[in-house]
């Protein structure tokens, strides 16, 4: 097999994965070898890949499983892509041709513009910022001179003109094709669309002059291509495909996802004997198959009018006739449903055209069938293209081959080159989200340094038409910078004045808290940061904005008795009087005895302030709210029982349940002393 030419192509689909290996022929050619592996976990999601890892082990194992086959090792793959946003977009494009016949080359620069004009009209109609790349075309007229020709090449001619049809998808989905096979230590040969390649396998040229649909139904999307005149005239999907089926046999009958994968199958094959299986909870049953059939209806319906809409939509009405492929085609129900939503007769709604696939394919018959029209029609398509001269372009100075030049751009070049995305796009640099007094603010990172790209000395862009010995420049993308700010950048001027809080230096002014922490001006905000800022520039706002356990009266400005409405100034000392803190009045008990104040159990005096303070203020948080204790007069740590005072909704002479003291999150007693910054807290448990 060492001498002879393989195609191998792989069809990577939502459940299951099925590589063929072929070899051509003076005639057509034949199937070598087919393989296929299922996804033992959700890896892929309607045709896209989720998980490359996942997707590569599946692939990896395909491609050992055909090389041990044939005796070989396979080292070039050709794929299909997929995807839940596919977008299609016409474009023309003109050029002069000269007085010598149209070579490839020429025929190559005339629809590569197109493709890229056809692109740039994407990118004008999208407006958000999404990449897309070009995952095929095809072409629906050639004129030259304003007469109509089926192919150019040959021809003389003074003006060429083309006409095509261009399927894109977001760059991540083709990312994600290249990543996965280069991770199984394959290299991407060509990417095509499905539907492309399955109207390769199962419609010929000659049929495409009828106006005919195609739909390639999976597990995960239904893929559409419609022919007319000639040509493939249009693209679409639906994410409604043959998965739904099987939710809705998860649904009706209880059991797990493989079950009914078999039970649908079963239901398939028109057999008289029931259907037997055994639900999630371990009960046996056997269900007779138009019973079975009769709960499938609804989701059945179901994708037979999304696959008549979408062929409606994108041909302008019913077509002519339509044919279904793919593993689920064969949908018990599925045919004259879409012939009935289509609004024609059932005898236009087929199943297969296999038929044609049998005049230039010679494989088991088991492998001519609708389950393996995508992944024959990959190999069929990648052979016609594959008639063109291989492209060797300079990059870098290095040398890159390409297949399939007809479609190549300079992100194809790079690619097979070995960068990777990131590198050819460069990402935005990570946006900072915070709140700012409980307002929510974006700051957006910085743009990326756009790729250098030169083809021949002139500027160029990532989707600039390549040709066989262009030399590249490329200079990678430098991804922008993350968001980053101070609080002063964020909130703009920012007042400070210093003056002394017992004993202690404070920064008045403009007070900061992130995240309920104290914060200085020039902090740097975090991710999710809560930021707070208070105007604190009177001895009002700094008792507020502490929450002093003091009055008015017991403070001291500079010495002097002050008002809540004084403005603070650099170099002022607040202070304690000596006029002691009143204490909580005694209340009532039953008996007709005073009370004794809350923690007056051989406690010492709380919160007494007879002479000048010395020693510093607590700052704590007690039930969840900032409490600033004064500094104590003798100098001692104030204890757990002090804080009694401070909460309203305790009373130990009213007992409501077990009373729980709590300091840092561990119980304590109400000796314990307290220190500054310590959390408590102090409730019933009833």
């Amino acid at each position: 097999m060492e001498n002879q030419p393989l195609i191998f192509a792989l069809d990577i689909g939502t459940r299951s994965v099925i590589g063929v290996a072929c070899a051509q022929k003076d005639d057509g050619f034949e199937v070598l070898c087919v393989e296929s592996a299922e996804h033992t976990e959700r890896a892929m999601v309607d045709g896209q890949i989720e998980d490359i890892e996942k997707t590569a082990r599946v692939v990896r194992s395909v491609r050992e499983a055909v090389e041990r086959s044939l005796g070989t090792q396979l080292r070039e793959v050709h794929v299909a892509a997929a995807g839940r946003i596919l977008h299609t977009q016409r474009a023309e494009y003109e050029m002069e041709m000269g007085d010598l016949p149209v070579n490839r080359r020429q025929l190559f620069t005339l629809e590569s513009r197109a493709v890229q004009k056809a692109y740039e009209e994407l990118m004008r109609e999208q407006g958000d910022g999404i990449a897309f790349c070009c995952a095929g075309y095809s072409v629906t007229k050639y004129t030259l001179d304003g007469y109509g020709f089926s192919t150019l090449l040959g021809h003389r001619g003074k003006k060429a003109k083309v006409e095509i049809i261009a399927t894109f998808l977001p760059d991540e989905v083709i990312e994600s094709l290249y990543t996965t096979m280069e991770s199984t230590g394959l290299s991407v040969a060509s990417v095509t669309l499905e539907p492309i390649a399955a109207m390769n396998a199962v419609i010929p040229q000659e049929l495409r002059l009828l106006n005919i649909a195609l739909v390639d139904i999976g597990a995960g999307t239904s893929d559409i291509a419609i022919s007319n005149q000639g040509s493939v005239v249009a693209y679409t999907m639906s994410t409604v495909a043959g998965d739904e089926i099987t939710e809705q046999v998860m649904r009706e009958f209880l059991v797990d996802f493989g079950t009914a994968e078999r039970l649908k199958r079963e239901a398939g094959r028109d057999v008289p004997e029931p259907l037997e299986f055994v639900d999630i909870l371990g009960n046996s049953y056997s269900v007779e198959r138009g019973a079975f059939l009769e709960k499938l209806r609804p989701a059945v319906d179901e994708l037979a009018s999304s696959i008549a809409q979408r062929i409606t939509e994108a041909n302008g009405g019913p077509p002519t006739a339509t044919f279904l492929v793919g593993g689920g085609s064969r949908t018990p129900g599925l045919k004259p449903l879409v012939a009935e939503k289509l609004g024609v007769e059932e005898s236009k709604v087929a199943i297969g055209g296999i038929n044609y696939i049998k005049r230039s394919v010679r494989a088991d018959e088991k492998y001519l069938s609708v389950e393996y029209a995508t992944p024959v029609g990959i190999a069929i398509t990648a052979i016609h293209n594959g008639g063109q001269e291989e492209a060797v372009v300079l990059l870098n100075e290095k040398r890159v081959r390409l297949l399939n030049s007809s479609t190549l751009r300079v992100i194809d070049v790079l690619l097979r080159g070995g960068y990777e995305y990131r590198r050819i796009m460069g990402h935005s640099g990570e946006s900072l989200s915070f709140t700012l007094n409980g307002e929510p603010r974006k700051l957006r990172g910085g743009i990326p340094t756009l790729a250098r790209i030169e083809v021949n000395g002139a500027p160029a862009g990532i989707t600039s038409p390549v040709q066989e010995g262009d030399k590249i420049v490329f200079v990678p993308a430098q991804d922008g910078e993350n968001a980053h700010a101070t609080v002063r950048e964020a909130a703009g001027e920012i007042t400070s004045v210093a003056i002394e809080l017992f004993g202690t230096p404070y920064r008045a002014g403009t007070v900061v808290r992130i995240n309920d922490f104290a914060a200085g001006p020039d902090d740097e905000i975090r991710p999710q940061d809560r930021v707070e800022l208070r105007r604190v520039g009177t001895v009002g706002e700094l008792i507020a904005a502490e929450d002093l356990a003091v009055h008015i009266e017991d403070l001291l400005r500079n010495g002097e008795p002050c008002g809540l409405d004084d403005e603070l100034c650099d170099g002022d000392r607040i202070t304690l009087s000596a006029a002691p803190v009143p204490e909580p009045e005694p209340e009532p008990r039953e008996d007709g005895a005073e009370r004794e104040p809350p923690g007056a159990l051989d406690a010492p005096d709380t919160l007494s302030a007879e002479a000048p303070p010395a020693g510093r203020a607590v700052s704590i948080r007690l039930n969840g709210r900032r409490v600033t204790l004064p500094p104590r007069p003798d100098g001692q740590s104030y204890q757990l029982f002090d804080l009694l005072n401070f909460v309203t909704d305790i009373d130990l002479g009213k007992p409501e349940g077990k009373a729980v003291l709590k300091r840092n999150r561990e119980e304590v007693s109400f000796l314990e002393s307290i220190g500054d910054g310590d959390e408590v807290q102090i409730y019933w448990e009833k």
